[in-house]
């Protein structure tokens, strides 16, 4: 079974991750590895090889765990660390890229609530996300 990934859209309909990748500067070496295991999540969906999903994520902001929103452990050039979620729409079929996330000293720079607030938009309203496009 092939999963199908989605990624969560912003700035009228802008892809998070592309954003973000332009944001943060991030390599093509890292873009690459990027693509390489969003591609391993799309084939294997929750049966990665053990390393490369972690999660559920705990809120920095206020200590909860944020029970729908894992990360994609990523080692390059910068620890790149997006935040995403099964689903939310079909549970058993699907992944949503949600927000691009960097690890530094062990510490992310974005807080898994402000995921989870996206995840809360896309089953409001699912014309907030897309099928991801390939990142170069």
């Amino acid at each position: 079974m092939s999963w199908r990934i989605f990624e969560y859209l912003e700035r009228g309909d802008q892809s998070t991750i592309g954003v973000w990748l332009v944001e943060k500067d991030i390599t093509e070496r890292d873009r690459g590895q990027l693509v390489q295991k969003m591609d391993l999540l799309a084939m294997h969906g929750p049966n990665l090889p053990p390393g490369l999903l972690a999660g559920p994520i705990k809120s920095k902001r206020n200590r909860k765990m944020q029970s729908h929103i894992y990360k994609l452990i990523i080692h390059g050039d910068k620890m790149l660390r997006p935040m995403l979620c099964k689903g939310p729409i079909e549970m058993e079929s699907e992944y949503t890229m949600l927000i691009g996330a960097i690890e530094v000293n062990f510490k992310l720079d974005v807080d898994a609530e402000d995921a989870e607030i996206r995840r809360a938009e896309i089953i409001e309203n699912p014309n907030r996300r897309r099928i991801n496009g390939r990142y170069k």
